[in-house]
C-alpha cells in the first residue's frame, strides 16, 4: 500500500471523526468499525485499494482509531480487529457521506 493510499484513508478517516465528533459528541469503536468496513469496501470495488492490500489497510485504520483513544488496544487485539474488518462485505453508503462531503 502506497503513501498515497494511506493519505486518502488519512484524509477520509479524519473527516469522519470529525463529523461523528460534532454530530454525535464521540466516535466510538461501533460507528469506527460500520465506517471502516464500508470505507474498505468502497476502495476495494472503486479500484483504490487491491483485495490483497485490504487488509493492511484495516490495520492501518485500526491504528488511526487506537491513536485516537491513546493506545488502549493492545497489538494482538489490534490484529484480530483488523481481521474482523478485512473479512465483513458491507458496504453502507450512507455511513459514508461525510467523507464526500
Amino acid at each position: 500500500m502506497d503513501d498515497k493510499i494511506k493519505d486518502t484513508l488519512r484524509t477520509d478517516f479524519e473527516k469522519m471523526m470529525r463529523y461523528s465528533l460534532q454530530k454525535n459528541g464521540g466516535f466510538g469503536f461501533d460507528v469506527f468499525g460500520d465506517y471502516a468496513v464500508s470505507v474498505l469496501n468502497f476502495y476495494v470495488g472503486s479500484s483504490i485499494l487491491t483485495l490483497n492490500e485490504k487488509r493492511e489497510a484495516a490495520l492501518f485504520l485500526t491504528n488511526l482509531y487506537n491513536a485516537g483513544i491513546r493506545n488502549a488496544i493492545d497489538a494482538g487485539d489490534l490484529q484480530e480487529i483488523a481481521d474482523v474488518l478485512t473479512q465483513d462485505n458491507t458496504l453502507n453508503y450512507q455511513i459514508l457521506t461525510p467523507i464526500f462531503n
